[in-house]
């Protein structure tokens, strides 16, 4: 995405919710860390890094079973194919 697209977002953003253009961006700003905080927890629990219930600290339960049935369903694909 250009700087152009992006600039032309926030402010279109800013107007659909009546407020600063620099709120917008911070609100993004902390949604993206978010993300990518997200992101790393899994990272780091699928990599044997942290516990589990470290990980349902960080995430939460519901989204640490999302990943392990995920992972699961990973394991059972790679499995079966590995038998084909």
């Amino acid at each position: 995405m250009t700087t152009e697209t992006v600039s032309e977002r926030v402010r279109e953003l800013a107007e659909h919710h009546e407020m600063d253009e620099s709120a917008v961006i911070q609100q993004a700003v902390e949604a993206g860390v978010e993300t990518l905080y997200r992101d790393m927890i899994v990272s780091r629990y699928l990599d044997d890094e942290i516990a589990r219930e470290e990980a349902i600290e960080h995430l939460g339960v519901e989204l640490v079973e999302e990943v392990d049935a995920a992972r699961e369903a990973v394991e059972e694909d790679v499995k079966w194919g590995l038998q084909a």
